[in-house]
């Protein structure tokens, strides 16, 4: 049996959305509007949740078993290929001076929450699933440090908004991929469930309250707002030395 097409759309949306953050990387040469620590943090939950490729057997073809595979190895180039480009190509670029948490808080509070929930599984089965769920957790949480991000720079291009939407609905039709495997499977997986329900709200809490917030400083602001942002950053210094015209502190209040 084939997966369902719940989950089938929220891959989709959520391969689109890496080559979409990708391009957006490559095409403005710069990832100052990309947070590295939520890159790290979604390396990180990828590396763990698929450590069973170490077991691969390439013999085994049946179709559910190549489409995860196929995903898995995708998911985990992709992502260390946008850190590549993040702390190796760009990272002359990558905006040091706004302040998130660090990545440990995220990592030990995923780390208590797999060790919080150890009462719905058999103990004896927990080493199976320890990585799988740790990454479950992790996953929950490694969005923020970007949110926080585009909050604190008031910020956010088209590009970008396309990226989190998917991402957004990538989570709801996930959860609704646990719902209907409940219905038509009785396979209940309640960590999986309730951990999308919250990576969604937290996406909708974004786009309700601080989305209509964003951008309403920045005036000269294009289609593409972070190479624009980046230009007037990287030219301040020298309008401050050749010009006295009113609009100077225009561009300051920008940036």
């Amino acid at each position: 049996m084939f997966t369902n097409g719940f989950r089938l759309t929220g891959d989709f949306l959520h391969a689109t959305a890496i080559l979409l953050l990708i391009f957006h990387i490559i095409k403005n040469r710069s990832c100052h509007a990309i947070s590295g620590i939520s890159m790290i943090l979604y390396a990180i939950t990828f590396s763990f949740r698929y450590m069973d490729l170490f077991t691969f057997n390439i013999f085994y073809s049946q179709n559910l078993f190549i489409y995860n595979t196929m995903f898995k190895i995708y998911y985990l180039f992709t992502n260390y290929f946008i850190l590549i480009l993040i702390y190796g190509v760009f990272r002359n670029t990558r905006d040091k001076s706004v302040n998130t948490l660090p990545i440990f808080v995220y990592l030990i509070t995923a780390h208590l929450l797999t060790w919080g929930t150890c009462y719905l599984t058999d103990y004896k089965q927990l080493d199976k699933e320890f990585f799988w769920r740790f990454s479950i957790f992790l996953e929950m949480l490694v969005i923020i440090p970007q949110l926080t991000l585009i909050y604190k720079q008031k910020v956010i291009g088209e590009i970008m908004i396309c990226y989190l939407i998917m991402l957004g609905f990538y989570r709801a039709f996930y959860v609704a991929n646990w719902l209907y495997r409940y219905k038509t499977e009785n396979f209940w997986e309640p960590i999986g469930f309730f951990s999308g329900c919250i990576q969604t709200i937290i996406y909708l809490v974004f786009f309700t309250f601080i989305f209509p917030c964003l951008n309403n400083e920045n005036k000269w602001q294009s289609k593409d707002g972070d190479k624009d942002l980046i230009y007037i950053i990287d030219t301040k210094e020298s309008i401050d030395q050749d010009t006295d015209d009113d609009d100077v502190p225009l561009v300051h209040d920008i940036v």
